[in-house]
């Protein structure tokens, strides 16, 4: 095969080094492999695009969920099929899908997965493979250090967290589902996949390949609700709370009474108002036989 390989070499610890044993992995294995090495935001879904119109038999993201963002919304409606190295401590798309952790046996997963459609999420203009917040994690994912992230990876989210806790407002949100239902609240979480920021799950029965949306509505913005909210996650108890409503939705429609940003996949992705809808057999991805999360 000629596959491109697209790959952030400051994702985790020795990301070049590792990089390097991935192209000679697939070498050696009879590949011919077009290393792009991203250097800036935005450069994985520049090579995603450019190499979608080539003659490549097959793409693959090497770097954390950033990266695979990026390269998700360069092939978006392409038949060009995608794999996908995780490199990090914590990767949110290999737990969804049960791709390694490992990159050599990560390899070895796309070279003898099966190449499946998914649906993808779509807020305005820009795709997502997981889920967008809006409210306080997108508030959050807002104020991140991007140096820190680059040293300190998920602590960076909590620094983040603490920072912006008590100086938070939240803004008051209206929610229009596609069958005409109205909903209120100050954070959202629309869910594709069913993982959040590693094992976490606040949309828990989301599926990438259901066609369709979980919503998960907060109606309170005081930093005791936040931390209430924050726990019921941990301990899987949040949908039980009474002022937290989940819905499914091919499509929904989201304003606000002020500024309010929008996180997807954990990148910042605009501001409300905003349309989300599901966009089916959007990607072809390689998965694992087996499609089971992996310990």
């Amino acid at each position: 095969m000629l596959i491109k390989l697209i790959a952030n070499p400051a994702a985790g610890r020795g990301g070049k080094r590792v990089i390097e044993r991935v192209c000679a992995y697939l070498t050696e294995r009879g590949n011919t492999v077009d290393t792009f090495l991203t250097g800036k935001r935005g450069d994985a879904l520049k090579a995603a695009r450019e190499a979608r119109e080539g003659r490549v038999n097959l793409i693959i993201a090497a770097g954390g969920d950033g990266t695979i963002n990026e390269v998700v919304n360069g092939l978006a409606g392409s038949s060009t099929p995608l794999a996908v190295v995780p490199l990090g401590t914590v990767n949110v798309f290999a737990l969804e899908t049960g791709i390694p952790m490992d990159p050599m046996k990560a390899c070895d997963a796309l070279l003898n997965g099966t190449p499946k459609r998914i649906s993808l999420g779509k807020v305005n203009d820009h795709y997502f493979l997981l889920m967008a917040g809006i409210g306080f994690d997108a508030q959050v994912v807002y104020g991140l250090d991007l140096r820190l992230k680059r040293l300190s990876g998920r602590l960076s989210y909590i620094i983040s967290g603490i920072c912006n806790i008590f100086s938070y407002s939240g803004q008051h949100l209206q929610i229009e589902l596609d069958n005409g239902e109205r909903l209120e609240g100050y954070g959202a979480v629309v869910g594709n996949g069913k993982y959040y920021g590693g094992r976490m799950s606040i949309t828990p029965f989301a599926d990438l390949e259901r066609g369709d949306l979980d919503i998960c509505i907060f109606g309170g913005k005081r930093p005791i609700d936040i931390l209430r909210y924050t726990w019921g996650v941990l301990r899987k108890r949040h949908l039980s709370y009474p002022d937290v409503q989940y819905r499914t939705a091919r499509g929904l429609k989201v304003t606000s009474s002020g500024k309010s940003y929008i996180q997807a996949d954990g990148d910042i992705a605009g501001s409300l108002p905003a349309v989300f809808t599901i966009v089916a057999d959007a990607l072809m991805l390689i998965l694992p036989e087996t499609g089971e999360p992996k310990p």
